[in-house]
């Protein structure tokens, strides 16, 4: 009996390299469409803005807009919660690290995190802005979900440091406008900073100067009660 013959051996296939997932490729999307939506909205406004511009921006294809996010709003929804998210996680970090320091030290440290954040993410203030000057369901949606926090916790810091006359007296209301103004205008206007004065907002050197200005304006007597030299016992938060 003739012994079967062997099928000769097949060549080894190429290795492949692992491909993302569908849900991994799925999510990359989501997030470049949230980008985008942020940009665009806070350059045109909710009104103004086309999800055709945002799916161009994301390299993403109109078609496939609405399987991530069911209508316009929802997009615009999203986008307000990216960049309040970022805003909530930078005030975080520095009030985990703030425990057992002097509330003069605090307010500094808190003004130097949100005006650096502010010279980063200079679309914050022009989304507020385009959304802040008609009340509109979107407008309350957004004040209570990631406004009114904020608000709350300045006026404490406000109201806290008025007590102490480390702030100057008024109504807390209008310091926290006066505070978003003053930190928030320079980088929101950027182009009609850099024609008036041939620079760049956001350079380091000027960002420094811009906080040491507010902390002189708005906490005077904070910064003057600030110990110096090596005897102060006080903590010294980081910069």
């Amino acid at each position: 009996m003739r012994q079967a013959r062997r099928a000769p051996p097949r060549p080894a296939r190429p290795k492949r390299r692992p491909e993302r997932r569908p849900q991994q490729r799925s999510l990359e999307t989501r997030e470049r469409l949230v980008e985008a939506a942020l940009q665009v909205f806070a350059s045109h406004g909710f009104d103004g803005a086309t999800t055709r511009e945002i799916a161009r921006r994301a390299g993403v294809a109109l078609a496939a807009l609405p399987y991530h996010f069911t209508t316009k709003e929802a997009l615009w929804r999203a986008a307000a919660d990216r960049i309040f998210g970022l805003l909530g996680e930078t005030f975080r970090k520095r009030l985990a690290g703030l425990d057992g320091v002097d509330l003069a030290t605090r307010l500094r440290l808190i003004l130097r995190d949100f005006v650096r954040f502010q010279a980063a993410h200079p679309e914050l203030h022009r989304f507020m802005i385009h959304e802040g000057v008609t009340r509109s369901p979107r407008l309350e949606w957004l004040v209570e979900t990631h406004v009114r926090p904020i608000y709350d916790f300045v006026r404490g810091a406000v109201e806290a440091a008025q007590r102490e006359g480390l702030a100057p007296l008024g109504r807390p209301v209008h310091v926290h406008y006066m505070l978003i103004g003053a930190a928030s205008s320079v980088y929101a206007l950027a182009a009609e900073f850099e024609l008036l004065s041939g620079e760049d907002p956001s350079d380091e050197a000027l960002v420094n100067e811009h906080v040491a200005m507010l902390e002189r304006m708005f906490f005077p007597r904070a910064e003057a009660r600030v110990p110096r030299g090596p005897s102060t016992s006080r903590r010294r938060g980081a910069a």
